[in-house]
């Protein structure tokens, strides 16, 4: 499935379903913590723009979330 550009704001949307939490946030950048596969994460998801970039939401992803992203379409 191809990732693309996506609303920053429905991104935070999305990972607050799975359960994460706001946590804070400094200027255009939030701070969410959670658990995702029964793991503690806490990562940065960038809203100063409208979408979030291909390259930073497949590293947000990959890196961070530590989830597929058919696991975050579910949600999306």
């Amino acid at each position: 499935m191809k990732l693309g550009n996506l609303n920053s704001k429905k991104v935070l949307r999305a990972f607050i379903k799975m359960g994460m939490e706001k946590k804070a946030q400094t200027g255009t950048h939030v701070v969410i913590t959670g658990i995702l596969n029964g793991q503690k994460k806490t990562f940065v998801i960038p809203i100063h723009k409208k979408e979030i970039p291909n390259g930073t939401m497949t590293d947000i992803l990959n890196n961070q979330a530590g989830i597929s992203r058919e696991e975050f379409f579910k949600y999306y």
